[in-house]
């Protein structure tokens, strides 16, 4: 073999290493890629998940605030519908003066019957009926009254309030319920 065949087989040789090492290069390239390829879709596919807890964590929050300002809302207007349930039934007292009053102050002064009253005040309207019931006791005159009365004992030791209001006050606990309710029964 002649040097220029040497040359060529050396250069045949040195070629075809070049495109073996080519070749297994291209080969780790493209494992490398398929491997960067495989790592990033686990990383997506990880955001992807931590995302959506993310998400439905913040969906809890929100849902959770929205519920806790209805309830608030809610309790307001429930509130403000009491106080103005109230308000009316106060005005509504005067109106139990039309029927039965008279029968309705002497079941009242009848609790009491048999104390030494000083003094009884009363709406002016039922300065008669406190004179009748209470003979013998001062009678004071209070407008602000609906009706009932306040009776103080001759000594001062005793007070008693049996004023519409009072008893109002005293049942509103058990009658607001019971009103509220009878409302939601005519909504809609």
């Amino acid at each position: 073999m002649g040097h220029r065949e040497l040359l060529v087989a050396l250069r045949r040789e040195g070629e075809e290493k070049e495109a073996a090492i080519r070749a297994g290069a291209e080969a780790e390239a493209g494992r490398m890629r398929e491997g960067v390829a495989a790592r990033r879709d686990v990383l997506r596919a990880g955001q992807e998940r931590q995302r959506e807890v993310l998400c439905a964590a913040r969906r809890r929050e929100v849902l959770a605030a929205a519920e806790r300002e209805a309830r608030f809302v809610r309790l307001r207007a429930e509130h403000v519908l009491a106080e103005r349930l109230r308000e009316r039934a106060r005005a509504c007292l005067a109106g139990m003066r039309r029927e039965g009053y008279g029968e309705l102050f002497a079941g009242l002064a009848a609790e009491w019957a048999g104390e030494a009253w000083g003094t009884v005040r009363v709406n002016p309207a039922d300065r008669e009926l406190a004179a009748r019931h209470f003979p013998g006791t001062a009678i004071e005159i209070d407008a602000t009254l609906a009706g009932g009365f306040e009776a103080v004992s001759s000594d001062g030791g005793l007070t008693v309030v049996t004023t519409l209001e009072t008893r109002l006050e005293r049942a509103w606990p058990d009658l607001l319920p019971e009103i509220v309710a009878e409302l939601r029964g005519r909504v809609p």
